[in-house]
């Protein structure tokens, strides 16, 4: 007979397809295959290769897989109570193998270990520590719920209404559909054409038509021109007699709005469209250059290095100055000399912070020619 903890291993490991299981656990075998074949130091090589035969232990001394060691530290510390175990799985092996995150910036992996800095083998394998830290911190997060972005657990017979603790009721909980207000609204106006109708004028089955969506000349081939044009004006006043009189203020909006309307016309009551104006169009390159590095200087505490500009205007490092003739190797490069030059910038050490002109750059941008 199995064991408690033997038991409880298969309960884990069949919470979550197989294929899946293997496939992520292929993935880790194959980035730390990667980084034994790479690693340099002979002690430290010897031990990734161990950890491909064995890669964790627990507190007994039995060996996991990868995936087998995430799923049961989620499954012990109850995450599966609140987010769905596979998603919570998936986003875990992302955090640890992927080299790009969600923002599509780089970040350390598991597996990025750097030999140049200390290491102890005799306290244990560097890459289990960094694998367990990397899991504590993603434990935290889901089994603390701060993950809204996680598909939650379904529990039976509750259907989930959003994020939250209380985000699932049973489906009894959920009111019925309201009936709607215009179906209301169509029958009085209905009623009251009824009485209008006459055989020569059948308002009511004009109305039905224009609701159904008929147009004009299905109404006038069907009705006749005149009549259909006659019972449409007739139409229109019965609706706004009956606004008035129900005071719905929304209806007679509407109505107001199509008020000698006419195809072929624009609304007269209709608003001109303005076209707003476009600052960047307003001013030279050279300015639109300064104004966008000031910006980031802004947001920075106006103090910023090389690194910042060209982390959040990385594109500039792949275009060519606007001057054929500068020594600069780049947009970045020469954009930054020019305000040094200018004085909207100076340069401490490794650093920009403002120059005499930088409040210029702030103000409202005023017209300029486009260069």
């Amino acid at each position: 007979m199995l064991g408690f903890a033997e038991w409880l291993f298969e309960e884990e490991r069949s919470l979550v397809d197989p294929a899946v299981l293997n496939s992520y656990e292929q993935a880790f075998q194959r980035e730390l295959a990667n980084l034994t074949a790479r690693t340099r130091n002979p002690e430290l090589r010897q031990a990734f290769q161990g950890m491909q035969r064995c890669p964790l232990r627990n507190r007994d001394g039995r060996c996991f897989r990868f995936v087998d060691y995430i799923v049961g530290s989620l499954v012990r510390h109850g995450c599966f109570q609140q987010y769905d175990l596979e998603d919570s799985l998936q986003r875990i092996v992302f955090r640890m193998l992927s080299p790009v995150g969600e923002s599509g910036k780089r970040r350390r992996t598991v597996f990025d270990f750097d030999e140049s800095r200390p290491f102890n083998l005799a306290v244990g394998n560097p890459i289990a520590a960094i694998f367990k830290a990397y899991l504590q911190n993603e434990l935290r997060a889901i089994c603390g719920g701060r993950m809204p972005a996680l598909r939650k657990t379904q529990r039976t017979g509750t259907v989930s209404i959003g994020y939250g603790p209380n985000a699932e009721v049973s489906p009894d909980e959920i009111p019925g559909r309201a009936e709607r207000e215009d179906s209301e609204l169509t029958n009085d106006i209905t009623e009251l054409l009824l009485r209008r109708s006459t055989p020569d004028l059948p308002l009511a089955d004009l109305f039905q038509s224009i609701m159904r969506g008929e147009g004009t000349r299905v109404q006038r081939n069907r009705f006749g021109w005149t009549k259909a044009d006659q019972g449409r004006k007739i139409i229109i006043q019965v609706i706004h007699d009956y606004a008035r009189q129900a005071q719905n203020w929304g209806l007679l909006r509407l109505l107001d709005r199509v008020h000698d309307f006419q195809a072929n016309r624009p609304a007269l009551n209709r608003p001109p469209k303005v076209p707003k104006p476009n600052p960047r169009a307003m001013m030279s390159p050279d300015e639109a250059d300064f104004r966008s590095i000031v910006q980031v200087l802004e947001r920075n505490g106006r103090s910023a290095s090389l690194a910042i500009f060209g982390s959040q205007r990385s594109r500039w490092l792949e275009r060519t100055p606007r001057d054929p003739n500068s020594a600069n190797p780049n947009r970045l490069a020469d954009v930054l000399a020019h305000m040094v030059r200018d004085g909207v910038l100076q340069k401490l050490g490794a650093r920009y912070v403002p120059g005499p002109n930088y409040a210029k750059y702030l103000e409202t941008p005023a017209t300029v020619a486009v260069a």
